[in-house]
């Protein structure tokens, strides 16, 4: 009788069953043992080799085998008898950028691309905008700072009649102190160039027969639009500002020479030639302003209009009011010194009104990694704060109704090599333990000792994005003063153009049509 297989006489072995003449034998599956001839029980290794397993890993019994498990985010080596690390980012564990740790990852979303990390810490979605701008601009009116560089932002030439007197026409609208309007020659030793200077027009020009440096009239940079004229007339140059004459400047002879019967004049608009000894007395020619309604050389608008439609670069808000705009899409670098008797000191003062709910408004960088930012960060659906970041790590925290707001926040932010203090009116804070904070101060009091780099709006691109939590530009208005001094954005080491350094779009009324 085959006890295995004949269901009237029964074997009733639980794994396995082996036939032999007269009789059968039970078998049991690696990792059991037959108890009582027939039934096969589990051989808990656990507690049979108690060395099974290597620390930290724990012996775990399963039935006919048993496992050894690490601590979360390690996985068992079974030949070397070690807990590995898992690279979760091997396995697409986040949507923008994985960072494997010891036992754990980290996932980061590009805040330079309008990207924030969600609630679940894996997926990105973009920053929220909490006030909206009257961010409107108009294809008729030209921004003179469009390139940081302070190249010009059009090139004119005119071929006229040798008889033919220089002549500009337009309206001006800055809030920009100092700067290049235009500037013309024929040659480069015959040249114009009229700018502003404390507020106030300048005229710088040289030829064959003089060379002059003159200043008049009352400060303009009010942001409010001034019709500005210049004319040669027969032995001056007149310049008026709304029709009211302002300087008349003595020019026995033609500002400029003719050739062979005509006269050949280049004209450059908001900038300089690419030459050193462009002017007499040195100007910043870079100008966060606008013209519109331009008449050059009595030719109308002809060549300007055309340039400008093509490129929104060169299009002004239509709106403005005194301070600074980031876009969100580039930051300003200065070189700011922060000893201070033998120690160090970072004294901020900043207003700000943040149009964007996350972004960095300052950052002290230092060989690719950040001792110092302060940033805004959104907050729920609407609102945001404040945080001070030591190597990435939050240490104060500053909540304010005022942050996503119409209105300008002021800022006061203090840190020493012993202490950090944040204010802000209509605001609380909170800091983390004592301990902790002064282990971190001691740690950024270490690398202040270098060469620091200070970046205004974001942190650079080289900069990795696990280096700080908030890696996005800054999008709002900002004007920032440090150690006291009030930082011109037209003399940073570097700005990106879409920084506005003078003027800001105001926030948006709902019922504020937009313009045609």
């Amino acid at each position: 009788i085959d006890e295995c297989s004949d269901p009237a006489f029964p074997a009733g072995c639980n794994q396995k069953c082996h036939n032999i003449p007269g009789s059968f034998i039970c078998l049991c599956e690696e990792g059991f043992f037959i108890n009582d001839n027939i039934n096969c029980v589990d051989i808990n290794e656990c507690l049979l080799y108690t060395s099974i397993c290597e620390r930290p890993a724990k012996c775990v019994n399963t039935p006919g085998m048993y496992e050894c498990q690490c601590p979360l985010g390690f996985k068992y080596n079974f030949t070397s008898r070690t807990c590995d690390d898992v690279d979760e980012c091997k396995m697409h564990a986040c949507d923008g950028t994985c960072q494997n740790t010891v036992g754990s990852y980290t996932c980061h979303c590009d805040g330079r691309q309008g990207l924030r990390l969600a609630a679940d810490k894996r997926y990105c979605e973009s920053i929220p905008v909490c006030v909206d701008l009257m961010d409107y601009k108009h294809p008729q009116m030209l921004y003179l700072g469009e390139q940081f560089a302070g190249f010009p932002v059009i090139y004119l030439r005119f071929r006229l009649p040798e008889n033919t007197k220089f002549a500009a026409e337009f309206d001006f609208r800055t809030f920009d102190p100092e700067g290049v309007i235009l500037y013309a020659e024929s040659s480069s030793d015959s040249w114009f160039m009229l700018g502003l200077r404390a507020g106030r027009i300048e005229v710088q020009f040289k030829n064959q027969h003089t060379y002059k440096v003159t200043s008049g009239g009352k400060a303009i940079n009010d942001g409010q639009w001034h019709v500005i004229s210049v004319d040669e007339l027969e032995s001056s140059i007149s310049v008026k500002i709304s029709k009211e004459a302002v300087m008349s400047i003595n020019s026995p002879e033609n500002l400029f020479t003719s050739v062979n019967g005509k006269l050949e004049t280049k004209v450059y608009i908001a900038g300089l030639p690419n030459r050193t000894d462009s002017v007499m007395k040195p100007i910043n020619p870079r100008l966060d302003g606008c013209i519109r309604g331009w008449n050059l050389m009595n030719q109308g608008a002809s060549g300007v209009k055309e340039v400008i439609q093509e490129k929104q670069s060169k299009h002004c808000f239509v709106y403005v009011e005194r301070g600074s705009y980031f876009s969100g899409a580039g930051l300003a670098h200065f070189n700011i010194d922060y000893s201070d008797s033998r120690s160090w000191k970072v004294d901020v003062m900043m207003n700000i009104r943040p149009s964007s709910s996350t972004g960095v408004l300052l950052a002290l960088v230092y060989n690719n990694t950040v001792p110092l930012s302060v940033a805004v960060v959104t907050k729920g659906e609407e609102d945001a704060n404040l945080q001070v970041f030591l190597d990435g790590v939050s240490v104060a925290t500053l909540d304010s109704l005022m942050l996503c707001y119409p209105d300008r926040l002021m800022v006061q932010l203090n840190v020493t090599p012993t202490e950090i203090q944040i204010s802000a009116n209509s605001s609380t804070v909170s800091y983390i333990k004592s301990d902790a904070l002064q282990k971190a101060l001691e740690h950024l009091n270490t690398t202040m000792q270098n060469p620091i780099g200070t970046y205004i709006g974001g942190i650079p691109v080289a900069v990795p994005l696990h280096a700080n939590p908030v890696s996005a530009f800054y999008h709002g208005c900002l004007d920032i003063a440090i150690n006291d001094r009030q930082l011109d954005f037209d003399e940073a080491l570097s700005k990106h153009n879409s920084i506005k350094s003078h003027s800001c779009p105001p926030v948006r009324d709902p019922e504020h049509p937009r313009p045609a």
